[in-house]
């Protein structure tokens, strides 16, 4: 239910459903889930429609349109590099992103093994334990830092599938809907790239 409108929605996995918001002025509506009898069968929440997209988000170009997961990696490893010792592997990735690398990077992918990708998720799995310890910690923005890009790590982990990352990033202190320099969260990064953010 969107306000008064109650509309069909799609059961994609278990906790997770999708459906369309249907036209309403600007505003905030109660939102909440019925067995199609227009009675409240989940918590009540707010939705809030507002008057102009463009202002939220920058429609006149996709965001994840050509943006590859090599070059979403390189992001993330900068967002979280803490000292001098991360640059050398941050050199080399970075070297992947050239011209020359771009053109093998279909075939380098066939051959990357299962052992090679669960290496990769247990570093990004130690490098955002310690980032996350350091900024929960720093007077700074925390968290909520953004890459030179515009993105916060949040965002990052949603756009490249890591759905185990979200959790702990949320409990660190970053608010599920923080938006990116372009007014997307990290659930329009999750969707853009076919992928499914999971908060639980």
């Amino acid at each position: 239910m969107f306000g008064d409108v109650e509309v069909p929605a799609e059961v994609l996995t278990d906790g997770t459903l999708r459906c369309y918001a249907p036209a309403h002025q600007s505003g905030r509506v109660p939102f909440y889930v019925t067995c199609s009898n227009m009675v409240a069968c989940s918590e009540v929440r707010e939705f809030e429609y507002r008057d102009s997209e463009a202002h939220y988000m920058d429609t006149s170009r996709s965001q994840a349109n050509g943006v590859n997961e090599m070059h979403l990696h390189i992001c993330l490893e900068k967002l979280l590099t803490l000292g001098p010792d991360d640059h050398q592997m941050l050199a080399i990735n970075s070297l992947m992103l050239d011209g020359k690398w771009s053109n093998q990077e279909s075939s380098v992918k066939e051959v990357v093994s299962t052992a090679r990708v669960q290496s990769l998720k247990k570093l990004v799995k130690e490098k955002l334990h310690q980032w996350l310890i350091c900024k929960v910690n720093d007077d700074g923005k925390g968290p909520n830092v953004m890459c030179k890009e515009g993105q916060g790590v949040i965002h990052l982990v949603a756009a490249l599938g890591y759905d185990w990352a979200i959790r702990p990033i949320i409990i660190a202190g970053v608010n599920v809907n923080f938006r990116d320099a372009h007014g997307w969260t990290a659930l329009h990064w999750a969707a853009s790239l076919g992928r499914y953010a999971r908060t639980h």
